[in-house]
């Protein structure tokens, strides 16, 4: 009995353990369509809360913004990713299109970027997220977006495999902090906070424990509180008990 009973203790001890090691959430911030002037509230939360971050960065916007882009690129722990180098002029259908176009476009914006951060999961090459599509192109992971209709998701997944062909990890997301037309948030820190919370409690995000925030630095400007907004919810997560990381690390 004496075994029985320390045998099951043992066990109870690691499944309590090995519930505490694999139970860890990851918040995984991520920043699109910077460098702007916004993007200067973003560095500064980063720098005071002390986390890692990605700022998925659009290569023209680099030339504009010279100042912020190396201000950014100087702090280790933001991490500086490929955001296209136009943007596709946000006209999406006509630049998936060309999968050729979407090669050269990301090249293009690489050999920008490239020239002061290489990454340290894919060679020489940015992770990078396309312009205006939920897509993942990942060793482990293959996903398109689904809420394009069938008919043009087929026309563009040969350009999404051309670009992972060329050495390229294609990250995407699992939630979106949304917007109004204006950049304004629509959702307030503790909601964004929430619905991350229950992607992961429900197990609904691309990789286990890991939960993909897409937010827009000009979500971030002083018109809309967004360097306070960006700062209370870096909080509410830390104080839920999440970690972070770069999105190297997925």
């Amino acid at each position: 009995m004496f075994m029985i009973g320390r045998v099951l203790s043992i066990f109870t001890i690691l499944s309590i353990y090995s519930f505490a090691t694999t139970n860890n959430k990851i918040a995984l911030l991520t920043f699109d369509d910077g460098p702007i002037r916004a993007t200067k509230n973003i560095i500064e939360t980063v720098r005071e809360e002390n986390i890692p971050v990605t700022m998925f960065f659009i290569g023209c916007q680099i030339e504009n913004f010279q100042n912020i882009y190396k201000d950014a690129i100087n702090y280790p722990n933001i991490l500086i990713a490929n955001h296209t180098y136009s943007h596709a002029n946000n006209r999406y259908r006509k630049f998936y299109s060309d999968p050729l176009l979407v090669v050269e476009d990301i090249k293009k914006a690489n050999s920008i970027i490239g020239l002061d951060n290489i990454s340290n999961t894919s060679s020489a090459f940015l992770p990078v997220r396309l312009a205006g599509r939920n897509v993942f192109r990942l060793p482990t992971i293959t996903k398109n977006d689904n809420m394009i209709e069938k008919i043009q998701r087929e026309k563009e997944i040969f350009g999404y495999d051309d670009i992972y062909k060329e050495g390229y990890y294609i990250y995407g997301w699992d939630v979106e902090w949304a917007y109004e037309k204006n950049g304004r948030p629509i959702l307030t820190p503790q909601e964004i906070y929430n619905s991350m919370e229950k992607i992961y409690q429900k197990n609904l995000s691309s990789k286990e424990n890991k939960v993909v925030l897409l937010m827009h630095d000009f979500m971030f400007s002083n018109n809309f509180n967004g360097k306070e907004n960006l700062k209370t919810l870096i909080q509410l997560l830390k104080n839920g008990g999440w970690s972070f990381e770069n999105i190297e690390n997925y």
